[in-house]
């Protein structure tokens, strides 16, 4: 006859078993003292250890370990992606360079382009263009009147 493995006869005694398995398997006991005799040892090291001493810790272990949880659990954000974390930044910083770029040719092109060099040495003249003299010298040096 075969028997069954030993996980059988633990979920019998647990009262884990379906209907027709334990029907089966207490037929099976009936005829063959090798389970009945693993069986009862199971009943009897089953009350072993429910005849063991609870431990006494002196402290309430529980609560410790659901206040060191409940202190350390952070929330955590939901994952973005890389463009819409640096999204505004690097849209913003593109912008100010393409402004930069566009202005910087603006100047150079104009500039060279349509300057004399006198016109450009304007530009550091005492008295700015549209300003008005505080004496009499200085306005004609500006304006290169001897």
């Amino acid at each position: 006859m075969h028997c069954p493995k030993h996980n059988k006869l633990s979920l019998y005694l647990d009262l884990s078993m379906t209907d027709q398995e334990r029907d089966r398997f207490a037929l099976h006991l009936q005829n063959c003292p090798i389970c009945q005799h693993q069986l009862e040892a199971l009943k009897g090291l089953k009350q072993d250890l429910r005849d063991l001493p609870s431990p006494v810790l002196g402290f309430d272990l529980a609560a410790r370990l659901q206040d060191k949880i409940r202190n350390e659990t952070v929330p955590r954000r939901p994952a973005r992606s890389f463009w819409v974390g640096w999204g505004a930044t690097g849209l913003t910083t593109a912008a100010s360079l393409a402004c930069g770029v566009w202005l910087g040719a603006l100047l150079t092109d104009a500039t060279v382009a349509s300057t004399s060099p006198l016109t450009v040495a304007r530009v550091f003249d005492p008295v700015p263009p549209g300003g008005l003299c505080a004496a009499a010298e200085l306005c004609r040096l500006s304006k290169g009147i001897q």
